[in-house]
């Protein structure tokens, strides 16, 4: 029995996972360790003879971020933390993996594969803003749309390679990263059919990705109205469900006074409300904010006159994971029985898409 318990304590005991960084260090040096996507500091560097040394406990694989600084405004080279030594390499001020575990040189091969990919899109952003200096800001229509076609290429060419070093990484949590960090590109279908024979799915930290394919389901056509419950700019609790699939065209707008493109977009919000108001079409704001008084002002400076909805908590906001809002201005169009005909409506497409439903 005693054999037997020290053979499960070894078994169970966190192992010391042993990190080296070593060539031009710069200034600062990287001497943090962070959790990849909590950027919780794990472990500070010890610096001796030109090398930072982290030793950190293994509780379980995870994915880390060496940083140059405590809050993660300066990463690094991000490693796969699974209780082997890894050594890390810096020149002219980019860091690769150079030794460490079989998962962890899979890491280092695709980061370079996505560097290679993305490489493009660097020069294209320069050339951009060239031409936009050149330009006064004001660049020609048919320029700008050669800018877009390169830039969607650059992009598709981006997410093709994500979704290879994903596929190919089935046993290892390689994936974890690109899942992660590639956020909507690679469509809901693809990272719901990846996961469900992934070794790692369970893991913690895909838990914002499973959140996400389910408020990207939520928006698709045909999907019923989830309900959000919030207070009104009186105080008084409503829900989502108050206006949508009450009988009525409704567009839910999700917005907040801070937001410069949200007010951009409000006026086209706006013309198209006061258009189709009479036609059984309505609006609902669903605030972003989390100051009622900043909230109460943007409605008043805007001239907003529909139905608002918000919980105060900002980018907490629990709208924000039932639909997977990443970005606002973002809108979701229901139809009359409260399911979804479209997403994402902006700019002339709201319009377009108002008349095909209210011009009748």
């Amino acid at each position: 029995m005693t054999l037997l318990a020290a053979i499960c304590l070894a078994a169970c005991a966190e192992t010391k996972s042993e990190i080296k960084v070593t060539g031009d260090l710069g200034n600062p040096q990287p001497t943090f360790l962070m959790g990849m996507f909590n950027r919780e500091v794990l472990a500070e560097g010890k610096v001796a003879d030109g090398t930072v040394t982290f030793t950190v406990d293994t509780v379980e694989p995870t994915i880390a971020m060496i940083g140059r600084s405590a809050d993660g405004r300066q990463p690094l080279c991000p490693v796969i933390i699974d209780g082997k030594p890894i050594e890390v390499t810096v020149k002219d001020g980019n860091a690769e993996i150079t030794k460490g575990s079989e998962q962890n040189m899979m890491f280092a091969e695709a980061m370079e594969r996505l560097n290679v990919v993305s490489s493009p899109l660097e020069d294209l952003m320069k050339e951009y803003s060239e031409t936009h200096q050149k330009y006064n800001g004001e660049v020609p229509e048919d320029v700008m749309e050669g800018f877009n076609k390169r830039y969607d290429a650059i992009m598709e060419d981006i997410a093709a390679t994500q979704k290879q070093i994903i596929q190919e990484n089935k046993d290892n949590l390689v994936p974890v990263h690109f899942l992660r960090t590639a956020g909507d590109a690679l469509g809901v279908e693809f990272v719901e059919s990846f996961l469900k024979d992934y070794k790692y799915k369970d893991n913690k930290m895909l838990a914002p990705v499973v959140a996400s394919i389910s408020g990207e389901k939520n928006k698709l056509p045909g999907a019923p109205v989830v309900d959000f419950v919030g207070k009104d700019l009186n105080g008084k609790e409503c829900h989502l469900t108050d206006y949508v699939g009450k009988g009525k065209y409704v567009l839910v707008d999700f917005w907040a006074s801070w937001c410069g493109p949200c007010r951009q977009e409000m006026p086209n919000v706006k013309a198209n409300y006061e258009k189709y108001k009479d036609k059984g079409f309505e609006v609902v704001g669903i605030s972003f904010d989390n100051d009622k008084a900043a909230w109460e002002k943007g409605v008043k400076d805007l001239g907003i006159t529909w139905p608002q909805i918000s919980d105060l908590k900002g980018w907490q906001c629990a709208a924000s994971d039932l639909y997977n809002i990443k970005g606002i201005p973002a809108t979701v169009f229901f139809g009359p029985d409260g399911k979804v005909i479209k997403a994402n409506l902006r700019g002339e497409e709201l319009g377009k898409t108002l008349a095909e439903y209210l011009d009748k």
